[in-house]
């Protein structure tokens, strides 16, 4: 591996570091020219992205309590039902 260039494994982490702080000039040109020629690692940065965007949103409009008080009692057995099935 050239010193420039990530694998998809460093781009990943450096993308996800980067919602923290602020990368080196250095690194983020080259996760920029990593993100322009893989499309799995572009999605995946579009994905934190929008995660990031959804959060804000969710946590301007209620807290996550508030929101598990709404569901139905059908809807709060089949959540814990799916996720006694995936343990």
């Amino acid at each position: 591996m050239k010193p420039w260039m990530f694998r998809c494994k460093d781009v990943s982490q450096q993308v996800s570091r980067s919602m923290d702080i602020q990368l080196p000039y250095f690194h983020r040109i080259a996760i920029e020219m990593h993100l322009l020629m893989c499309q799995y690692c572009a999605r995946f940065r579009r994905q934190l992205i929008m995660l990031r965007k959804m959060s804000r949103h969710i946590d301007g409009n209620q807290s996550g309590a508030e929101s598990i008080s709404k569901l139905s009692k059908e809807s709060k057995e089949r959540i814990k039902k799916s996720l006694r099935s995936r343990l």
